[in-house]
């Protein structure tokens, strides 16, 4: 075996999205086991969440329990001040089992969560002199990493 360079060196995250699993009809293995095929009901698709360009950070984190290996799956972002209407819009998702697409700056595209284990949102409001906003985390413990998404 051996690794050849990433044709993609620097991705950043430019786009969050995500969608209720009550929205999902099917989730299929495609080519090979990183990549998927995500089948939506009919009329439902994914939901574009804001977030302050620059801000996002995805991680992936092995660990041991039990049960044998986890990857820990995280996405922070920000989403800058506050304001009513997002309250009554972040309601509806935080803690609430969803699956969430990356859409990174090359095109590619990844997923947090799967029908069985949803990734959950949760939110840390900040308001100060030097920022006033929310950080926003989805996390997810999955049993392996973030497939590729194929359309």
């Amino acid at each position: 075996m051996s690794l050849t360079k990433n044709s993609n060196l620097i991705p950043t995250v430019c786009n969050i999205y995500f969608a209720p699993l009550d929205d999902i009809d099917t989730i299929t293995p495609v080519t090979d086991r990183f990549h998927r095929q995500i089948t939506f009901k009919e009329a439902l698709s994914w939901q574009e969440i804001y977030f302050t360009p620059g801000t996002a950070e995805f991680t992936e984190k092995p660990k041991e329990n039990d049960a044998g290996e986890l990857i820990e799956q995280l996405l922070k972002f920000s989403l800058p001040g506050e304001d009513d209407s997002n309250l009554a819009d972040l309601d509806g998702i935080l803690g609430r089992p969803v699956l969430v697409k990356i859409e990174y700056s090359s095109g590619g595209k990844k997923l947090l969560g799967d029908l069985g284990n949803g990734a959950k949102l949760s939110q840390l409001l900040q308001i100060s002199v030097k920022q006033t906003g929310s950080q926003l985390e989805f996390s997810c413990m999955a049993t392996y990493r973030a497939c590729w998404i194929t359309d």
